[in-house]
C-alpha cells in the first residue's frame, strides 16, 4: 500500500513539473494581423523569446512551418504569407507557453493582391467580369477601391493606343470593338485614384466577326465576282469584234498535205483494161468460159435411154 502511494506521488510530481514546464509562462496576448504586420502584446515575463509558426493556405491543420524565434512583438507580412494563419507562443529556457492564433492574412494586409478577371467575347459584345480575392479591400476602403480596365488593339506597326475605363462595378460591357482584330485586356486596382497592388495577367482575344459584317463581306465578294466576270466577257467580245478575221483564221482546222500516191488512189480510182477479143492470139482456152446448149434431139435420145 505504501509502495502504491509513493508511485502515485511520483506521477503527480512529474505531471506538475510538465505542467509548470509547458504552461508556466504567460502566453502573448491579442495576436492578430493588422495592415502589413503580425503583432501581439507581450507577456508579463522578462527576457523571453517568441516562437512563430504559420500554416500555409490550403494546407492541413497539422502542417505548421517555423518562421523564427522572435524578440520583438511585431513581424512584417510578405506576399508569400497570403492566406496563412500564424500562431505565437512565449519561450524562456525550457519553458514554453500555449499557442495563440491570429486571423488569416488577407488582401488588405499585403500589397500584392490583384483583381480576378473573367473575359467573355461574343461576335457583338465583350463582357469583363471582375472579383476580389477576398472581401477585405471592400470592407476596409468601400467605394474608394476601384477597377482600372485597360484594353488595346495589338498592332505590329507601332505602340498600341491604350484605352481605359475606371469603375467600381464588377460587370462591365466594353464599347464595340473592331471585328477580326486582336485585343488585349488588363485590370488593376485604384485606391484613392492611385495604383494599388498588382495588375492582372493580360488576356488577349480576337474579336469574332458580327453577322452584319459577314453578310456585308458575302455581298461584297458577290459584287466583285460579278464585276470581274462581266469585265472578262466584255474583253472577249471586244477582241472578237476587233480581230474577227484573225480569230477566224486561228480557228480554222489544220490542213494536212496528202502524198501523191494516196491522192491517186482516193481521187483517181483503179485503172480499167480492155478485155481481148476471142480471135486474139493471146487469148487462152482458160481465159473464156463458153456455154453450149444441147439440141432437142439429143435431149430426146437421152430420155429414151
Amino acid at each position: 500500500m505504501i509502495l502504491h502511494l509513493h508511485v502515485v506521488a511520483v506521477l503527480v510530481l512529474i505531471i506538475n513539473i510538465n505542467i509548470e514546464r509547458t504552461f508556466g509562462l504567460n502566453p502573448p496576448q491579442d495576436v492578430r494581423v493588422v495592415k502589413s504586420y503580425l503583432q501581439w502584446k507581450p507577456s508579463n515575463d522578462d527576457n523571453v523569446l517568441y516562437s512563430l509558426q504559420y500554416n500555409p493556405k490550403y494546407k492541413s491543420e497539422d502542417e505548421w512551418l517555423n518562421v523564427s524565434s522572435h524578440i520583438g512583438t511585431k513581424l512584417r507580412i510578405t506576399p508569400e504569407f497570403y492566406g496563412a494563419v500564424f500562431r505565437v507562443r512565449t519561450e524562456k529556457g525550457n519553458n514554453v507557453s500555449e499557442w495563440q492564433y491570429s486571423n488569416p492574412v488577407q488582401c488588405v494586409n499585403v500589397v500584392s493582391c490583384l483583381p480576378v478577371t473573367n473575359l467573355i467575347v461574343t461576335p457583338e459584345r465583350v463582357y469583363l467580369t471582375m472579383a476580389h480575392m477576398d472581401e477585405s479591400l471592400e470592407k476596409e476602403y468601400g467605394e474608394h477601391i476601384e477597377f482600372n480596365i485597360s484594353y488595346w488593339k495589338v498592332d505590329n506597326g507601332g505602340s498600341p493606343k491604350v484605352e481605359s475605363i475606371i469603375t467600381n462595378r464588377k460587370n462591365v460591357l466594353l464599347p464595340e470593338l473592331e471585328s477580326e482584330q486582336n485585343y488585349c485586356f488588363q485590370v488593376e486596382y485604384l485606391l484613392y485614384d492611385k495604383p494599388y497592388g498588382n495588375a492582372s495577367k493580360e488576356r488577349c482575344e480576337i474579336i469574332p466577326e458580327t453577322p452584319e459584317a459577314a453578310r456585308r463581306r458575302v455581298l461584297l465578294y458577290s459584287i466583285l465576282t460579278t464585276f470581274v466576270v462581266s469585265a472578262m466577257c466584255g474583253i472577249c467580245i471586244f477582241v472578237l469584234f476587233k480581230h474577227h478575221k484573225k480569230v477566224k483564221q486561228l480557228l480554222q482546222p489544220v490542213q494536212l498535205e496528202i502524198p501523191d500516191h494516196y491522192r491517186e488512189v482516193l481521187y483517181g480510182g483503179f485503172p480499167l483494161q480492155e478485155c481481148p477479143s476471142p480471135s486474139s492470139q493471146s487469148l487462152r482456152s482458160c481465159d473464156l468460159i463458153t456455154v453450149k446448149e444441147n439440141s432437142k434431139e439429143e435431149q430426146d435420145k437421152r430420155s429414151l435411154t
